[in-house]
């Protein structure tokens, strides 16, 4: 089996976020899809406080924040996962909203 290297994490919401931290924190690049602009920064956000607390709370380093936010990426386009060798799916439990995204 190929090692795993770049993850894409489909949804940033509560769920999405903590998949995409654990596995950026993990030395993985990750590149993480919303359906909007605006869906996409509140992830950013999400993710970028709660690595700022963890780094507050000394559970990591700013340095480890620094690097961890690093490695993650944001897109509107599932079109830039095609070199993902993982894509995680974490969106809102609604039939519809998977079967699109699937087809794509």
């Amino acid at each position: 089996m190929a090692d795993i290297a770049r993850v894409g994490v489909v949804g940033c919401g509560q769920m999405g976020a903590g998949i995409a931290e654990v596995c950026a924190r993990s030395g993985l690049e990750v590149k993480v899809a919303e359906t909007t602009g605006e869906a996409l920064e509140i992830g950013r956000t999400r993710l970028h406080n709660s690595l700022s607390k963890a780094a507050e709370r000394g559970k990591i380093t700013a340095e480890e924040r620094d690097e961890t936010l690093g490695r993650l990426t944001f897109t509107t386009d599932l079109g830039e996962f095609a070199d993902r060798d993982l894509v995680i799916e974490a969106v809102v439990e609604n039939e519809q909203v998977k079967t699109e995204i699937f087809q794509v």
